[in-house]
């Protein structure tokens, strides 16, 4: 009671609940479209399941990330979960106009997974109350989920429009809020009549076909009322009394607010929330005012400031620092200079507007240590936008080695899509180090040539390669040379474009295909210049190809008619300081039109960019273009096609072969990230001394729809067990040894054991969807690798994938959960875990810079790709924590009854296919 006699109500701000939204999916009632179909055609019973994904909606947007519940199976009467879910976002977050969506969907052996409906329902009421308690929505069979109106799709009519027992439920839920008068002995009665009319109405819409969606939100100890607080301009006209007596009106449920009036609380837009206060952003800029300066250079941290610092210095690069932070990091800047990794986020606090703060921090910045590549690779992030910063991360990399930025090469060129100008500092140094390195710049014509068709980064990457082929031209004969060897690649990429879109037309057959395409590069054929072309492989420009085997390529039983090429190759790699790194037995035209290329460039001195330069690169790209226009394929071999090219080798290829495939009609740069990030994990696990034996092979697109694979001689895991039952049984072909463990050589079978732990966490890392026994291989030597990257960070076309792709079949060949091999596996992955962890900084960084690369999965939204892969990392976690997490996702993995569900569907569709 209160003070004058009047009950007390109590309540809480929906902005000071710190909680996570959360729901609970208890139980569906209701007959689903595809056991109905069953049941009414009387066809025999099959496994059919059915899941839910939870959505929060505001504002035409989805908010956070999308929840869904784990499978169960369906019945007749309905199925049931009996799960909470838990979101990204938090209570105190939420707008007024948040709705909870839901939506179904229904998975039946034989058929396709099939949304069956959706519906949606306010989280706050009218008045501004957070709904909470037993909630049952009907599902709108058919209805797809339109953010921008989930009012379409409410599961519940107003209370005017309710049967009787919805009146009698909500009578309910105002009786355990206090709002009606008890009465015990009749209460009882009452509950059991209402229970017994909810069954009936319950099993009446059951009959119907009416779908039921039980639900249960989080209750709280008293009502959570979402804070709209008033404006200044409000408090000022209305005045601190007419004010103050308001808002105590309205949290009584008394004046022009009351009951009565159909609101309990004061709703006044106030545009300015959110908005800095500019009397503290005043006081924020004297406090750091440069004239205290001198002041700073003696302040130390103590002790608990010393632990709030170190907790900023531990946040991951994508976090934005909160106000507090960005003072705390400024009072002691000078402090911080001998801390590396406090830079990136001291330089995030200054206000690079203010040009005596500005010109401080720069000079500051020059005295700070050294810092790391990952570090400097932040600063290259669309996060940092001033020319000086971005000086400085260039010049931390030029005190890196060649082989190291090849890592990072990548990332690099993109991001020149930040910088402010195409003459940048950046762009300056990349043309340098490729002028200095053919490898370097073979690699760097490439990643700037596929980005010529991009609309936004297209003009830019044209002019940097108008410089690269301007600094190969003051190069010398080396770099001469260097030119000549990228003509010819672009030559020898034309004319299989062109082989590949007249196999393509003529619809041949696999074998047939093989026989054209042969008779394409004889001696008589219109592409008879590959039978002797000598050109460094873009794969790996060490290497020096000698001219095409016309017997010995094939194109394998696939749509898009992908091709093995098999070259032969020079004995020794290429020397790039003879006279003549690339004569010999060349084809006369093919040398006469590159020997005309390379002519002017000679003459064209070593001013960037020029117009002979951009002439050059004018007239390469067009040459590029008419050749993207004689085709349409890239991505590594799916599944059924590295089943196909594995029947043609299984060994590795003879010493002075070269053996790629070219595939055109699909976008290879996704699978060239993918892999560039597992090749540079390998390379972050060997400095720790844990080799895991992995097989990053390379891939290189050479357009926006074309490139080439590195051939590696393996085996599917789908046909391997088709064919020998066991893994053990093909791994004995070539590693069979009486003594060894399972009747083979220890060292294949540790190879194993070594790559499936590596793979198994570094797709999981990145989130690498669509995993089945098509797209895992195995080499003979016990090597196994993932091809395919299709989808990545999270996206899986397949229902409920596991954490990490472990068959069943993987850990018998380990000797099964008890052996030592699996105890090692385990180890493995944890360690491995562990170290790349230790990594973050890095990883986040490379994914950073990729945001406005052609990769659909980052590109869309960037900021999620970053949440997704900082999840998976989880860097609050120490490192027991972490090894219980991986522990915890190999179990999962290993007893995960769905992938085996849908690697059996998979298996028949391809039979049938």
């Amino acid at each position: 009671m209160g003070s004058k006699g009047k009950p007390e109500w109590r309540f809480y701000l929906s902005c000071d609940v710190d909680l996570q939204v959360k729901v609970r999916v208890c139980s569906l009632y209701g007959c689903l479209p595809g056991v109905r179909r069953k049941h009414d055609l009387q066809e025999a019973a099959q496994p059919t399941a059915a899941f839910a994904v939870a959505q929060l909606v505001a504002g035409g947007e989805v908010l956070g990330l999308e929840a869904k519940t784990t499978y169960a199976e369906t019945m007749l009467e309905g199925c049931n979960w009996s799960e909470w879910l838990t979101f990204c976002v938090k209570y105190r977050d939420l707008p007024p106009d948040a709705f909870l969506c839901l939506s179904l969907y229904e998975l039946c052996e034989g058929r396709a997974m099939a949304l069956v409906g959706c519906s949606s329902m306010p989280l706050f009421s009218k008045k501004g109350r957070l709904k909470t308690g037993q909630q049952r929505l009907q599902v709108w069979e058919g209805a797809a989920l339109d953010p921008s109106q989930p009012q379409l799709l409410l599961g519940k009519p107003s209370l005017s429009q309710r049967s009787q027992v919805g009146h009698l439920e909500h009578l309910v839920k105002l009786y355990s809020r206090g709002d009606v008068p008890r009465c015990d002995w009749l209460d009882m009665l009452a509950f059991k009549q209402v229970q017994r009319m909810r069954s009936a109405e319950l099993q009446e819409a059951v009959q119907q076909q009416v779908l039921l969606l039980s639900l249960e939100l989080p209750v709280f100890p008293h009502a959570v009322l979402y804070q709209q607080p008033l404006s200044a301009a409000a408090v000022v006209a209305q005045g601190p009394g007419v004010a103050a007596a308001s808002a105590a009106a309205a949290a009584t449920g008394q004046g022009p607010w009351g009951p009565g009036s159909g609101s309990d609380i004061i709703r006044i837009h106030d545009p300015e929330v959110g908005w800095e206060n500019p009397a503290e952003l005043k006081a924020a800029k004297l406090a750091r005012s440069v004239t205290r300066g001198v002041i700073d250079r003696e302040l130390k941290p103590n002790s608990e400031e010393r632990r709030r610092i170190a907790a900023v210095l531990r946040l991951p690069p994508n976090k934005p620092l909160q106000a507090e932070a960005k003072a705390l990091l400024w009072r002691f800047r000078f402090s911080l200079v001998s801390e590396k990794r406090a830079l990136t986020k001291f330089l995030k606090c200054v206000d690079w507007s203010d040009a005596q703060e500005a010109q401080q921090a720069s000079e500051l910045m020059q005295q700070w240590a050294p810092i790391e590549v990952a570090d400097a690779l932040e600063l290259l992030s669309p996060d940092f936008k001033n020319d000086e910063v971005r000086a400085h991360a260039v010049a931390t990399l030029q005190a890196k080695d060649d082989d190291e930025l090849l890592y990072y090469l990548l990332q690099l060129v993109q991001a020149l899509r930040f910088e402010a100008f195409d003459d940048s500092r950046l762009a300056r140094f990349l043309v340098g180090r490729a002028a200095a390195n053919p490898a370097f710049a073979i690699f760097l014509h490439w990643y700037l040539f596929t980005e010529w068709e991009d609309p936004e980064f297209g003009g830019r990457a044209s002019a940097v390669h108008s410089g690269l082929v301007n600094a190969l031209a003051g190069a010398g004969r080396v770099g001469e040379a260097v030119w000549l060897a990228i003509r010819r690649q672009t030559d020898m990429m034309s004319q299989l474009a062109y082989i590949s879109k007249e196999l393509k037309m003529s619809r041949f057959k696999a074998t047939r295909a093989t026989e054209r395409m042969r008779e394409m590069v004889a001696e008589s054929g219109p592409c008879s210049e590959l039978a002797a072309l000598r050109v460094p492989l873009p794969l790996q420009p060490s290497t020096l190809l000698e001219g095409l085997l016309p017997q010995d390529c094939t194109c394998f039983k696939s749509a898009q008619l992908p091709i093995k090429l098999v070259f032969k190759a020079a004995p020794q790699p290429i020397d790039w300081t003879s006279p003549a790194p690339l004569a010999g037995s060349v084809h006369a035209a093919a040398a006469a039109a590159a020997a005309a290329a390379a002519a002017p460039l000679a003459a064209a001195g070593s001013n960037w960019p020029d117009a002979a330069a951009a002439a050059s690169g004018t007239q390469l790209r067009s040459q590029a273009a008419a050749a993207a226009a004689a085709a349409g394929d890239a991505s590594p071999l799916s599944g059924s096609e590295q089943q196909q090219q594995q029947q043609q080798q299984q060994q590795r290829p003879a010493a002075g072969r070269c053996v790629v495939i070219y595939k055109k009609g699909d976008d290879l740069r996704q699978d060239q990230f993918v892999l560039q990030m597992i090749s540079l994990m390998d390379n972050l696990l060997k400095r720790e001394n844990l080799d895991l034996r992995l097989t990053p092979y390379t891939v290189l697109p050479t357009g926006s729809d074309d490139g080439l694979v590195q051939f590696v001689p393996s085996a599917p895991l789908s046909r391997i067990l088709a064919e020998h039952r066991t893994i053990h049984k093909f791994l004995a072909q070539t590693q069979a040894d009486p003594q060894g463990p399972f009747g083979l050589k220890a060292e294949a079978l540790e190879t194993f054991v070594r790559s499936c732990a590596g793979y198994c966490v570094m797709t999981y890392i990145l989130g690498v969807g669509d995993r089945h026994l098509d797209n895992l291989m195995l080499a003979p030597d016990g090597r196994l690798f993932h091809i395919d990257f299709g989808y990545i960070l999270g996206n899986d076309p397949k229902p409920f994938p596991p954490p990490m792709k472990l068959c069943r079949e993987m850990i018998e060949a380990m000797g099964g959960q008890d052996s030592s091999y699996y105890v090692q596996f385990r180890m493995f992955s944890c360690e491995a875990y562990n170290i790349l962890r230790k990594s973050a900084d890095l990883i986040l960084s490379l994914f950073h810079l990729m945001a406005g690369a052609s990769i659909e999965a980052i590109r869309n939204n960037p900021e999620n790709a970053m949440l997704k892969l900082q999840e998976k990392l989880r860097l609050d976690f120490d490192d027991e924590q972490a090894i219980e997490q991986m522990q915890a996702l190999i179990n999962e993995s290993a007893t995960a009854l769905m992938p085996q569900i849908v690697e059996t569907t998979h298996r028949w569709a391809q039979y049938w296919r």
